[in-house]
């Protein structure tokens, strides 16, 4: 082969390199080989709100907020754990300022709450995770809270916790976004299936491709809806009960939030229920390197 043979196939063979990348979506670019698969992709999208969290100075009552005191009727029981004390209230979202998201309510507060005061995992059992005896999640109507508690003495030494994954009280604040595949999900695996053609025509990238996938999709982040975020496992995966459960609230760590070491917290819910507002049935985890 002569210089210029030489030099023209190096640069046929640059011009079709399968790494080379593309513009899919505004923002988006993925190698010239993913691309080709774009539209099985873009079929597993899935709406989520993404949350914003900005640290304030203290825990009082807001209507959308990580670590602050809850707005609940006057008078109601405050939720406690198996040992009768009080729980954290780790996140309230008020459902009316989000943008909408099918399946979720379009009004009222969604509370979350989880064992802080002598529980070092925050309310996890790892043999029962859907039991709510140290974590609780709690909705009220607008009509059931016109009248809020507005005495919360009784809860200062758990808001103030040292051993909550919230460091600072947040407000929050809700943006739409679109998530795809699923990266850490059960659901990769299915969503992906094209990958085994790449596996064949390119087996020396296929490590690539899927690092690419992991980069380019992440479902990392506060958010409500939209595919889970895992440093370990989904806990799905061992219960075929499970399986078809959403992603209902995610909690991740940040500059001023922490689950155990860099870890993220998730809770799920069966469809039907979550479309009915019955929060009595619900998967907690949290996971961390």
């Amino acid at each position: 082969m002569g210089l210029f043979d030489g030099l023209f196939g190096r640069k046929k063979q640059a011009a079709n390199d399968p790494l080379e990348k593309v513009s899919v979506l505004p923002g988006l670019e993925l190698s010239k080989a993913l691309a080709d698969y774009w539209p099985q992709m873009e079929a597993t999208k899935r709406a989520s709100i993404k949350i914003i969290a900005t640290p304030v100075e203290d825990p009082h009552c807001r209507k959308n907020s990580f670590g602050c005191y809850p707005t609940i009727p006057r008078g109601f029981a405050y939720p406690r754990d198996e040992n009768g004390n009080f729980l954290y209230p780790l996140a309230q979202l008020h459902c009316a300022d989000m943008p909408p998201l099918a399946g979720y309510p379009d009004s009222g507060y969604l509370q979350f709450y989880i064992a802080v005061k002598d529980n070092d995992v925050y309310g996890l059992d790892f043999d029962d995770q859907v039991t709510q005896k140290n974590f609780r999640v709690l909705y009220f109507e607008e009509n059931d809270v016109w009248d809020p508690e507005t005495d919360f003495d009784f809860l200062a030494e758990i808001i103030h916790s040292d051993y909550s994954p919230v460091n600072k009280p947040h407000s929050l604040e809700f943006a739409l976004q679109t998530d795809y595949l699923g990266a850490n999900e059960i659901a990769f695996d299915a969503n992906t299936a094209f990958l085994e053609k790449l596996r064949r025509k390119y087996p020396q990238l296929v490590d690539d491709f899927g690092d690419e996938l992991y980069d380019s999709f992440p479902c990392n982040g506060h958010k409500l809806g939209g595919y889970a975020y895992f440093t370990q496992n989904d806990p799905r995966q061992y219960n075929a009960a499970y399986k078809d459960w959403l992603l209902l609230f995610q909690m991740d760590s940040d500059e001023d939030i922490m689950w155990g070491d860099v870890g993220v917290g998730n809770f799920f819910i069966p469809p039907d229920n979550l479309k009915r507002k019955d929060f009595s049935t619900i998967l907690y985890n949290f996971d961390c390197s």
